[in-house]
């Protein structure tokens, strides 16, 4: 493990070493579906190191706030920058991990198939996985636990596995920031407890994790940070501080769960 304010790289090119940790702040972000408004006025920084959760009642944008910071969706208004810079300049830096019910688990592909999907960005069109790609797999999958589990197919795996076999793509791509869209749906107790545990060893290394969440109880224990909107921003900051009973309130209104902390 390093510090918080280390960051990792795995490959030969130390550039991105940053004492200071690198940063993410999003300005002013707003985000709109047709006439309806998803994000308005969105605001926040963190450095890497840390884990953030995002936050919100059903349909507060926490998916399409995902969305933008993987470039899916582009915003109305509003900028993004990664140490300083349009993150989008370097989307390499980025993985998105999207919902498992998003993903086709039937598609016939290995998990080393897809974990070298990681390499991908790094190859180019016609390039082809070299002794150093291969060995950034091969840590990655070793990383995740996965290493004998490699020949398997995806649709083999248990969901906690599915979703290490994801990070393990995030990992080979040696992606700074890791956004990961509803990561603990559907997982039991020791899956769930198993993925908090990587998420923060993650963190530890340098990374940046950024995931949306929806159980308040958990919240605490796995997140170091909380973004809370409803639209809007409705806090911002360490997560217990963020879950009072009064931004919860103004958050979720009547339907709102009190947060253990």
């Amino acid at each position: 493990m390093v510090s918080d304010h280390n960051h990792i790289c795995w490959g030969d090119d130390h550039s991105h070493h940053h004492h200071g940790g690198h940063e993410l702040a999003v300005c002013k972000l707003h985000a709109r579906y047709g006439a309806v408004t998803a994000l308005r006025d969105i605001s926040f920084s963190l450095h890497c190191g840390h884990t953030l959760a995002l936050i919100g009642p059903n349909g507060a944008g926490k998916s399409t706030l995902i969305n933008i910071l993987a470039g899916l969706r582009k915003p109305v208004s509003g900028s993004i920058l990664w140490n300083g810079a349009p993150l989008h300049h370097t989307r390499s830096e980025i993985a998105y991990m999207p919902q498992r019910t998003d993903v086709d688990w039937s598609f016939p592909i290995t998990v080393r198939e897809l974990v070298e999907m990681g390499r991908y960005p790094a190859l180019g069109l016609w390039g082809s996985l070299n002794k150093h790609d291969c060995a950034i797999i091969d840590k990655a999958l070793d990383s995740m636990q996965l290493t004998h589990l490699q020949s398997r197919q995806i649709e083999e795996l248990s969901g906690g596995q599915q979703q290490r076999a994801f990070l393990a793509r995030a990992l080979a791509q040696e992606a700074h920031i890791l956004l990961l869209d509803e990561p603990f749906t559907g997982l039991d107790v020791p899956g769930m407890e198993a993925l908090a545990a990587l998420l923060k060893s993650l963190a530890n290394e340098g990374r940046l994790i950024i995931a949306s969440h929806h159980d308040l109880n958990t919240a605490p224990r796995i997140f170091d940070h909380a973004l809370l909107i409803n639209k809007e921003c409705i806090g911002f900051g360490p997560t217990q501080q963020v879950l009072t009973q009064d931004n919860l309130m103004a958050a979720f209104g009547k339907q709102h769960i009190t947060a253990t902390t």
